[in-house]
């Protein structure tokens, strides 16, 4: 008996034992499992109904209201605010209304509380609309003119076409007064905008923008020379020197110079209200502005927002400037009477430091750290940036190239550079649109020149690319009495009669109305009110 036992049991291998008892394990846990769940469920049910109302009150446990209501189970819509509100108010706004169209669902009906909130949320900002062509001095890198209708120019030129639009922007020319035997065309016209004066130029690099990230690797590295950074500076010297002097004889309305790190913009005296020579920079940093400090520079940050309480303290500190040294040497002692070491008395004024050092510093490379300095001091600042190393890069893409100088009118070691122009037509919503293009270095009078040429029954369009950092020029405006803008106007048109603008451009430039000067972003014309809408 005992053998046969053994022979019909067979033998198996330990894997095979351990999958079995693994099944065995997982099969008790969900049986497990589906015993708990029931038997919590039988215990919930029969607790419900064996609890006594005294075991609900010890326990803490919250009874169950038989007077409420199911929300989810709600036959009839619930009315709507506006409904609720409009049988409150008993207004004559809905019986008066009867006979007309019914009101959209959407919009609520007009009642004493929705009147109400509608004057309390925050209005949205509407497009400026005004005659006159407001004046942005960002620098642009493109401009697209949009019109349903064809432009009255193309960017093919005939050959006296051109040369005519040359001819007449380098002498500053009004083709519509002079009597010459220049072409007249629109074609000439709009070549004569076109054009603008640029130092230094290299065929070969862009110098506009500054910020450029392409690497220079099939360019020539003028950093390595000597000879060529040397003649480069002293060429950009004489041609500084050369618009600093027409800019003081108001021979010059403006004029830019784009280094790596700032843009610095010129004006001549005249312009936009100010009665001096003044000229704005941005962005800055701290440590360019404590250089400027160091060379006895005066500036104001126009765009930094301080209250005039701020304000004050400013002015009274820097009245007391002298007395504040003694004052913290008297500090001192007194620390060091009260029994405080010399080493804590350190870690406190090196904290005090560290405070105004952060405070400096949050404006900078933003527009709030733009600055403006007026009157004697764009001398000192001028001579600054002839003698500044820094504002040339030792290495990089621009290394040995000094600043970009961007100006309207001709100056020495100048060269005439023309906006690239690419002409289009598109197709949309069923009509069609035709579209220029204008790529390069575009001037603030640019703009105002196009349209100046621009038919009046003629709506334009135009969209802007803008270099952001000089966003802050057209955000500093010069705040005057209503009784001094008209004067003022008058005497800096008269004093700016050779800048080379055009009569009419030039009226606009030298209004004194903080209103006329604002950023751009989308400036549309209509020929049918002949006003300016922009955005």
């Amino acid at each position: 008996m005992p053998n046969k036992t053994e022979s019909t049991e067979q033998w198996q291998h330990p894997k095979q034992l351990l999958k079995l008892q693994k099944l065995k394990v997982k099969k008790r846990a969900l049986q497990q499992r589906i015993y708990s769940v029931a038997s919590l469920k039988d215990a919930k049910e029969t607790q419900a109904v064996k609890a006594s109302p005294f075991e609900t009150i010890f326990n803490g446990k919250k009874r169950r209201n038989p007077f409420a209501k199911d929300d989810s189970q709600a036959k009839k819509p619930k009315p709507s605010e506006s409904l609720i509100s409009e049988s409150q108010d008993e207004t004559l706004y809905k019986i008066l209304n009867q006979s007309s169209a019914t009101v959209d669902a959407k919009q609520p009906l007009a009642t004493f509380q929705n009147v109400l909130s509608l004057n309390e949320a925050p209005k949205k900002a509407r497009a400026a609309e005004s005659p006159c062509c407001p004046i942005d001095w960002t620098l642009r890198q493109k401009i697209r003119l949009i019109s349903s209708q064809p432009f009255p120019w193309t960017q093919n030129l005939k050959i006296s076409e051109e040369s005519s639009g040359l001819t007449s922007f380098a002498r500053c020319l009004d083709i519509d007064k002079c009597n010459t035997s220049l072409d007249t065309s629109p074609n000439a016209k709009f070549h004569q905008c076109c054009l603008l004066w640029q130092q230094p130029v290299l065929p070969w690099l862009s110098l506009f923008p500054r910020n450029s990230l392409k690497s220079n690797t099939n360019g020539v590295n003028l950093g390595a020379s000597s000879v060529v950074k040397t003649s480069l500076y002293e060429s950009w010297t004489d041609s500084f020197k050369s618009l600093y002097q027409l800019i003081r004889t108001r021979q010059c309305p403006y004029f830019y110079v784009c280094a790596n790190s700032f843009t610095a913009l010129f004006r001549a005296a005249g312009l936009c209200g100010y009665a001096d020579l003044h000229a704005m920079v941005t962005p800055t940093t701290r440590g360019f502005r404590n250089l400027l400090k160091e060379q006895d520079i005066e500036f104001e940050m126009s765009l930094q927002p301080t209250k005039e309480a701020e304000k004050q303290d400013l002015k009274e500190a820097t009245d007391v400037q002298a007395n504040e040294l003694h004052h913290d040497e008297d500090d001192e002692d007194w620390l060091e009477n009260l029994g405080i070491n010399a080493d804590d008395i350190k870690n406190i004024n090196y904290t005090q430091d560290r405070i105004k050092h952060k405070s400096e510093c949050q404006v900078d490379s933003s527009h709030q750290s733009l600055i403006l300095i007026e009157g004697v001091e764009v001398n000192s600042f001028f001579n600054f940036l002839l003698n500044c190393k820094s504002t040339i890069a030792v290495t990089g893409l621009f290394a040995g190239i000094p600043p970009t100088l961007l100006a309207p009118v001709a100056f020495y070691g100048a060269t005439l550079n023309a906006l690239k122009v690419r002409e289009s037509k598109m197709h949309s919503a069923g009509s069609d649109y035709y579209s220029i293009e204008l790529t390069g270095p575009i001037l603030p009078t640019t703009v105002h020149n196009i349209l100046n040429i621009n038919p009046a029954n003629h709506s334009i369009t135009m969209t802007f690319n803008d270099l952001e950092s000089t966003r802050g020029f057209s955000k500093v405006a010069k705040k005057k009495p209503p009784e001094e803008e008209k004067g003022t106007a008058i005497f800096g048109k008269e004093n700016l009669s050779d800048c080379g603008l055009h009569p009419t451009v030039l009226t606009g430039f030298c209004s004194a109305d903080a209103q006329r000067v604002s950023n751009i972003e989308c400036l549309k014309y209509s020929g049918e009110t002949k006003t300016f809408t922009w955005s």
